[in-house]
Formats: C-alpha cells, structure tokens, sequence
C-alpha cells in the first residue's frame, strides 16, 4: 500500500469523479483507475459504487476515508515537526539546563519563565539528571547551567557558582514511632532503627551520605527493603515497615498529611548538601551570564 495511492483515493473520494480527479493529480484516468482497483483488490473491498456517469464511496470506502485522512494527517505532520525547531536552530539562542530530579524545583521554573518574558526568543532544554551526571555535563558542555548539590560541584576556578535552595537531609517515620517528639535528631539517635533506603542509582547522594554518616557514628545502616521512588518509600513508611530519609528539598510540606508519617530534620553538620546555580566560565556567553545574574538578583523576591 502505498502513500500516492492513498492520496488518489481522498481526491477521488473529494471530486466523486476519475476524470476531475486525473486532471487535478495529473495522472491519466486509466492509470488512476487502475490505482484505485489495485487497492480494491489489495483491501479485498469495494471502495467505490461505480454507476454509468458517477461514483460514491461505499460504506467500506466511507468508514477507510477516515482513516486514510488521519494517516495522511500524521504523515504531514511527521514531514514538517522540525520546521519549528530548524527554525529555533537558526534564530533562538539555546541554554541547555540540567537540574536534580525528585527536588522541588518551581523557583527554578518561575525564574526561568520571568527570564524568558523578557527574552521571548530564548530557548530553554531541559533536563533531569543524577548529581554525578549533572558535575560531569558541566564540564563537558553537555550543559551550560546545572542546578545540583554543592558537593557535587568541582572546586575549579572555572566554576562560577551561586545559592539557590537551602537543602539538608530529613528522617520520616511512622507517626507511632518513640522518635516522634524529637524536634531534631543526630545520626548516632538512628542506631537501633531500621530503614527503607532509595535503590542507590536512584538516588546516590542520599545512600552514599547516610551509610558514610551511620559509619562515622559506629554503627550500619539496616535498610528492610529498597525502593526506586521517594513516594513508594513514604508509603511503606506510613505502614510502620521503618523509616525512610527524604531531603528538605525533596519536601513541600504536605507530606506528613498526605502519608500520616512524621518528618524531623537531622542536625546538619556543614552546607555541602545546599542547591547551588552552577555554570562554566569557559562556556561563558553574555545571556548565559544575564540568566545567571538574573537568578541571583530575583531568588530573594520569591
């Protein structure tokens, strides 16, 4: 079946006619009848009632119409979805961006939104990655501003680097839980406890941190079960299955009731895990750097 001969068929459905429609595709009729019956036999259905002067689609040839017009639809928009963006390639600056996945980060959307209000051919490509990926496509120029954990940024002169969310690790536990009248815990309080951890490649920063911090507290970290989503361990959580960490960032404030758990802030012993804006001066352009001085200047007014 081929594409021409759908698109015989749709014309001479539209002109209800082999000779006005030949001369609009400028074929001649017997080929296009000819067309036409090959796709009859291909079917092994009637398209058309052929009577001595005129022709009508049959209920066959009504119900493919449709469905030959839908195709036809796709196809043309398949041949043109890269107009736009051919366009955006030749007149739009781009600024590849790369973000933390699982953190709260509509400050980053609403500056970015402003920012484009007042530069509406700015193109923004966006993307969410682990902190290990986001260091490394920094340095590549796989990205040209990344929004990660400060730890995970290199310490280069290279790296131009800003506060953007204050970040530190929390504990949720069941609501029932002796824990709970605490206003803030130590690592060395968790001792006895046992956790439902976040599988590591989800979620390294979080792993890697609390087992080097349950170490430095003379104890392993007993994890029950292991999840891939924040949201399945919360749950579990809620069930009394044990406890789980979460970051502040990770944390809009309807947790609690919406998993009836409880969540305490662990003591914070540096500033290592805080959000920062981060991008390379040696990828440097004046709009990267007015995004990046817009940011500083407007974090404050939200």
């Amino acid at each position: 079946m081929k594409l021409t001969t759908l698109k015989y068929f749709v014309t001479v459905a539209a002109e209800s006619s082999f000779t006005k429609a030949s001369e609009k595709l400028y074929i001649s009729q017997p080929t296009l009848s000819r067309r036409i019956q090959e796709l009859e036999i291909e079917l092994g259905v009637e398209l058309f009632i052929r009577h001595s002067h005129t022709i009508a689609l049959s209920k066959a040839g009504e119900q493919f119409l449709t469905e030959v017009n839908d195709v036809l639809k796709r196809v043309d928009k398949l041949a043109h979805m890269f107009d736009k963006q051919a366009h955006l390639d030749s007149t739009s600056p781009i600024i590849k961006i790369g973000y933390l996945a699982n953190f709260n980060m509509g400050i980053m959307f609403e500056l970015l939104k402003r920012f484009k209000s007042s530069r509406p051919n700015v193109q923004f490509v966006m993307k969410q990655d682990t902190p290990m990926k986001l260091a490394d496509g920094l340095s590549s120029g796989q990205y040209d501003l990344v929004f990660n954990l400060l730890t995970y940024i290199p310490s280069s002169e290279d790296v131009e680097k800003a506060m953007f969310m204050k970040n530190h690790l929390q504990i949720a536990m069941p609501v029932d839980s002796t824990l709970c009248h605490k206003k803030k815990l130590r690592f060395a309080d968790l001792s006895q406890e046992t956790f439902i951890l976040l599988e590591r490649q989800q979620s390294p920063v979080i792993v890697d941190y609390v087992v080097s911090q349950c170490l430095k507290n003379g104890f392993n970290v007993k994890a029950n079960c292991y999840v891939k989503e924040l949201d399945e361990g919360l749950s579990l959580v809620s069930l009394g299955k044990g406890l789980t960490f979460l970051y502040s960032g990770m944390n809009d404030g309807t947790l609690e009731n919406k998993y009836h758990i409880k969540i305490i802030d662990l003591e914070n012993d540096g500033e290592d895990q805080n959000i920062v804006a981060a991008f390379d001066r040696s990828n440097e352009t004046d709009l990267l750097l007015d995004l990046f001085m817009f940011i500083q200047r407007n974090l404050a007014a939200l």
